[in-house]
């Protein structure tokens, strides 16, 4: 990453974290996608290696 790369995903998150702070309509709705994301990461974390690795066998063949 660039400097000005960096310094725009900073300024970015930072604002994403104060957003997620606060109670506003944004920080809400950040919160939820927030959510989400861990429970959709849970959900992959509890799936059988023999479901993922069937996934990634379906995958690589279609």
């Amino acid at each position: 990453m660039t400097d000005e790369e960096k310094s725009r995903w900073y300024t970015q998150e930072r604002c994403r974290r104060q957003a997620m702070r606060q109670d506003t309509p944004a920080g809400r709705a950040l919160r939820r996608q927030a959510e989400r994301a861990e429970q959709y990461k849970e959900s992959e974390e509890t799936q059988s290696p023999q479901d993922t690795e069937s996934q990634t066998a379906e995958g690589y063949a279609a």
